[in-house]
């Protein structure tokens, strides 16, 4: 039996047609990770609500990537599940890199230049353009791509990169309809579509699209009509607009949740009186203190210990619930023995896996006590954090112990000092 006519061999890795990113462009080194995980992570944290990765997960069965254009390369820093299907990589093998990866012998220069174009002008673009697999198979798509900005201050955040295959518009027409297209009902008026404040976007305009007739080393039979460009070309637009969609509300999310902290911040700062925030700085010990009476239960108050501790800043800790030093490696146990003692308005030690702003973990013995006025009231809850080393076997000693509870009957001491008015200063006094 003969190779089949027309079935085109992969790539070979050690071909001199090989393409460009897989020998010029080294996955990062296992050195350069953490810090790099760091930022991908904080690229999404810091510009949207934690909702947004919920948002997106419905859009799974869509090919697209969000790349960030403030980090060195413009790297990838989320990427689709169909995204990784089609390209045949895994997600560590994608995040943290620049799409170009995806390039080969064959792809046409002047639709790079176009992209590239585009980024540096921050405007949406269309392009027709071939890429390779991981195991080298090359494979056409449509490229809708366009800027992210804040809708807060106009600042670029991202690009939104949506891909459809031309291949499906021969082998499986009917998957070129969007299944999520109602949601973009109120969002389209006319033939254009605004896009941050860059301009429009013609979306009526398609290009002259060929197929690619080979998948996976089989030829396909027939190919794209006019129609099913179009149709192509439509699916990628809607993807783009949908993601878009949900960057921008999470985006507006995000920008009420820093302003309800800076609210909450500055109101912490004002409302403690200033004997009190006196006495609180002289305990050197790594603390914070929070309202029980707020929503959410924020710090209102966090020591330079603690600071120094996390690596936050004061800023970034007012207005919090002290989830946020929670983590993947965290105990949900011990999480949850710390709520009922709360609810149960008693005291309580633990031993949990916590993280600092740059992601590093640390065991921290936890000591949670409520802290009553001179009406035996509760007024606030202060935690007192004491980091144990790797070991935990400062878990035994009584210093930590006994210095948390001095740090917890400082707390008291200053707080019942004070009558009830005295613990909070009166606004326009």
């Amino acid at each position: 039996m003969g190779r089949p006519i027309g079935a085109p061999s992969p790539l070979s890795s050690s071909s001199s047609s090989q393409p460009p990113a897989e020998s010029q462009e080294a996955t990062p080194s296992s050195t350069a990770q953490a810090p790099m995980i760091v930022s991908l992570v904080e690229s999404m944290s810091r510009s949207y609500d934690s909702s947004v990765h919920q948002s997106l997960k419905k859009l799974q069965h869509h090919s697209f990537v969000i790349t960030d254009p403030n980090l060195c390369g413009h790297p990838i820093v989320y990427a689709s599940n169909a995204f990784l299907r089609m390209s045949g990589y895994l997600a560590e093998e994608v995040l943290g890199r620049n799409p170009k990866f995806l390039q080969g012998p064959d792809t046409d220069r002047q639709s790079v230049l176009q992209i590239r174009d585009s980024v540096c002008e921050e405007k949406p673009c269309q392009v027709t353009l071939l890429n390779y697999t991981k195991q080298g198979w090359p494979y056409q798509i449509v490229l809708h791509m366009a800027p992210v900005f804040s809708p807060d201050d106009g600042r670029l955040l991202h690009f939104v990169g949506a891909q459809t295959p031309l291949f499906d518009c021969s082998l499986r027409p009917e998957k070129t309809s969007v299944q999520s297209a109602h949601t973009l009902s109120g969002l389209q008026k006319g033939p254009y579509i605004l896009l941050g404040r860059k301009g429009l976007l013609n979306k009526e305009k398609a290009d002259s699209l060929s197929y690619l007739p080979y998948l996976n080393g089989h030829r396909q039979i027939g190919g794209c009509n006019a129609l099913q460009k179009k149709k192509v070309v439509k699916m990628a637009f809607t993807v783009m607009q949908l993601v878009i969609h949900e960057l921008t509300k999470a985006s507006e999310l995000k920008s009420a949740e820093v302003m309800r902290r800076r609210f909450l911040s500055e109101n912490a700062e004002i409302t403690l009186c200033s004997s009190l925030t006196i006495a609180l700085t002289r305990i050197q010990q790594s603390f914070v203190m929070s309202n029980p009476y707020l929503p959410g239960m924020p710090v209102i108050y966090a020591s330079d210990k603690f600071l120094q501790l996390t690596g936050y800043q004061k800023d970034e800790v007012i207005g919090r619930n002290c989830r946020f030093l929670q983590g993947q490696e965290t105990d949900a146990c011990a999480v949850q023995q710390i709520r009922d003692c709360i609810k149960a308005e008693k005291a309580c030690t633990v031993r949990v896996i916590n993280y600092r702003k740059d992601g590093s973990p640390f065991w921290n013995l936890l000591h949670v006590a409520p802290v009553r006025d001179h009406t035996a009231k509760i007024a606030y809850f202060v935690g007192v954090q004491w980091e144990l080393g790797s070991d935990c076997s400062q878990i035994l000693d009584v210093v930590p112990v006994m210095q948390q509870l001095g740090a917890v009957g400082a707390v008291k001491v200053a707080v019942r000092s004070l009558d009830g008015q005295g613990l909070r200063r009166n606004f326009g006094s």
